[in-house]
């Protein structure tokens, strides 16, 4: 295999530098991911703007990917009126509820689990009639893979 010591010589120096080279690397690696975890983070989340107002949430279908972050920017329209948005889907990882009062913005960041068709809604209720989901405030959350 090897003709002579020389050569055994300098094939154990080579790898020897193979190793350091390759320990460096990953330390230097390790350093890096520590002093940036940001950008080795999932993400950022997705930005969806929705809307409510009296009796309306806009838009009344979202698709989302399941594993993707999702941040919901949620403004209430309504001039008088409060709304909520409840999404709640705990097989899935999503349990959203956000009061919104009258002209104020809010948002809510979550990461859903498993693919699905999910109900939003707001689910305020005066203290007689129709609840703000039966006046037409509901909408889908779709999860795709």
């Amino acid at each position: 295999m090897y003709t002579n010591i020389d050569q055994l010589r300098m094939t154990c120096i080579s790898s020897r530098k193979f190793f350091h080279c390759t320990v460096a690397i990953i330390v230097a690696m390790a350093v890096l991911c520590l002093a940036c975890p940001s950008s080795f983070a999932a993400g950022e989340p997705r930005v969806i703007d929705v809307r409510l107002g009296s009796y309306y949430i806009k838009p009344d279908k979202i698709s989302v990917k399941a594993g993707e972050v999702v941040m919901l920017s949620i403004t209430n329209e309504a001039t008088l009126i409060p709304h909520n948005l409840v999404i709640e889907a705990p097989e899935a990882g999503i349990h959203v509820k956000v009061e919104v009062s009258a002209g104020k913005s809010t948002s809510v960041t979550f990461t859903p689990t498993k693919t699905g068709r999910y109900e939003m809604s707001c689910s305020k209720k005066p203290p007689f009639g129709k609840s703000h989901k039966e006046k037409g405030m509901h909408g889908t959350l779709e999860v795709m893979s």
